[in-house]
């Protein structure tokens, strides 16, 4: 199978990544390995951190993390064959972090329950046109992202960040939000699978963080 659909607006298809994952079993790391991305990782995401990772896949980064100490760990994908996958692989050595099949825009977590919401390539995938259908989900996605983020928490998007995406972001987390950015440097010997999706373009992490909403001042009045 492909890597790469016949049309990157499938990469938005559950029926796609259901289909990606049965049949590849082994982990694909779009984005980079946690070792091109712990330096990054470990600056922002404490031990103690509740953490929600969107668009799971069947990446080892949530794994990596867990063994490095960051237990308290929730994933959530769109494709029920990749949740039970990774559930099972994990189920036993990993206890305390969890899988569940959830559509990312329209999450059932209460509130400000999370301190890190984590996403790799997700965004991506999902804004793989400027079409207005696409950008109402993006639009979507960002507005539950902020929901389930609880105020000081942070949202740590790890993207192509294309032109498109680039401008999106800045505009839509220009207020109310500190934004940080990382260059990846990808190690260039195990590279070869991932140019296949990300070519040229370099690995850009976003960290935004979910500042306290202040009151509304009063107008001022000229006497």
């Amino acid at each position: 199978m492909s890597l790469l659909p016949v049309s990157h607006t499938q990469f938005q298809l559950k029926s796609y990544w259901d289909q990606f994952f049965s049949k590849r079993s082994t982990p694909f790391e779009w984005y980079g390995q946690y070792t091109d991305l712990c330096h990054i990782l470990h600056k922002y995401v404490k031990i103690t951190s509740k953490t929600l990772v969107v668009g799971c896949g069947n990446s080892k980064l949530s794994e990596d993390m867990y063994d490095a100490g960051i237990t308290d760990i929730t994933n959530i994908d769109i494709s029920e064959v990749v949740v039970k996958k990774m559930g099972a692989r994990n189920f036993e050595k990993r206890a305390k972090m969890s899988f569940t099949q959830m559509d990312m825009l329209t999450m059932t977590f209460d509130d400000c329950v999370f301190e890190c919401v984590l996403d790799k390539g997700t965004l991506d995938a999902i804004y793989s046109n400027t079409d207005d259908e696409t950008v109402a989900k993006v639009r979507c996605m960002w507005e539950e992202i902020r929901r389930v983020l609880k105020t000081g928490g942070r949202y740590v998007c790890i993207t192509l960040a294309q032109q498109h995406i680039l401008n999106s972001l800045l505009e839509t987390f220009s207020s109310g939000w500190l934004v940080r950015t990382h260059k990846v440097t990808l190690d260039d010997g195990k590279r070869d699978e991932k140019r296949e999706v990300a070519g040229t373009l370099p690995v850009i992490v976003f960290i935004l963080t979910k500042m306290a909403s202040l009151p509304a001042k009063p107008a001022m009045k000229v006497q």
